[in-house]
């Protein structure tokens, strides 16, 4: 790798001092182009996301598609999805990268398409989750769950979280889902808050199809959103189908930690 392409959280670098850091650091160790700002030239071998876990995501969720390796240097909190610290060795961590001392991990996504009056009318992707919720405070919404055309049970909760492995340590493992090894392929449905004695979270294969319908008698605004983006409207009568993406997005390691370290320190 010798072409790279800077993305920075610009909240989190507002002088720009880790931004001129980390070209520096490709620099010393032979990258022989380095691009920053929010367009992606085509050559590019990789793009370094300087920020946190959202920064990574809409980094992931810009290029869709575009089969380029994201490395995530952090500056934010938690960064589970990052792999470098700002904190840490940059010339190393970069000598590394330039050298293909890296792995590369193919990160399950997956599709949404949201129906209204039965006809598609809208289809994203995402890493990390697609989240349901009412829009306003305190707002249950009523839904009802199917998978594979079989109808598995009616809600009613603040909410819906499906999720990747990745997202599991999102907003899932949050509202008590469990967390899933970020390499596995499969899909996490976690209710939020339910009225129900019955909270429990399911995991299903990858190649399962779920759906979501908003049940009729439901009054108040329902949002969905994909890894936290805009969120698309639904009301009574809409659905949202939502199955494995045909992407991925390549996530670059240069850390030998086991997930299970990682883990570790993140929860500590």
């Amino acid at each position: 790798m010798k072409r790279f392409h800077v993305i920075v959280n610009s909240s989190k670098d507002p002088n720009g001092v880790y931004t001129a850091q980390i070209t520096a650091a490709l620099r010393s160790v032979g990258a022989e182009h380095v691009t920053i700002g929010p367009s992606v030239p085509d050559d590019t071998d990789a793009i370094i996301v300087l920020g946190g876990d959202g920064t990574m995501l809409r980094a992931a969720g810009n290029n869709f598609g575009r089969n380029i390796p994201l490395l995530g240097v952090n500056i934010g909190n938690l960064g589970y999805l990052t792999e470098c610290d700002m904190g840490g060795d940059l010339e190393r961590d970069m000598r590394k990268l330039i050298d293909g001392d890296i792995t590369i991990e193919n990160r399950m996504m997956m599709c949404g398409k949201i129906y209204k009056s039965k006809k598609a009318k809208t289809e994203d992707h995402c890493l990390n989750d697609i989240t349901i919720t009412g829009c306003g405070a305190l707002c249950l919404i009523r839904y009802a769950l199917y998978v594979n055309n079989e109808y598995l049970n009616n809600y009613s909760a603040d909410g819906l979280v499906i999720s990747t492995p990745t997202g599991s340590t999102g907003y899932n493992m949050s509202a008590g889902g469990p967390i899933a090894q970020p390499r596995a392929n499969l899909i996490i449905v976690t209710p939020i808050c339910p009225h129900t004695l019955n909270t429990r979270s399911i995991v299903l294969s990858p190649d399962d199809r779920i759906e979501v319908r908003i049940v009729e008698g439901q009054t108040v605004p329902v949002a969905a959103q994909f890894d936290g983006r805009d969120p698309y409207m639904l009301e009574a009568g809409d659905s949202i189908q939502i199955c494995r993406s045909t992407e991925v997005t390549r996530i670059i390691k240069i850390r030998r930690e086991s997930f299970l370290n990682t883990l570790h320190e993140k929860l500590v």
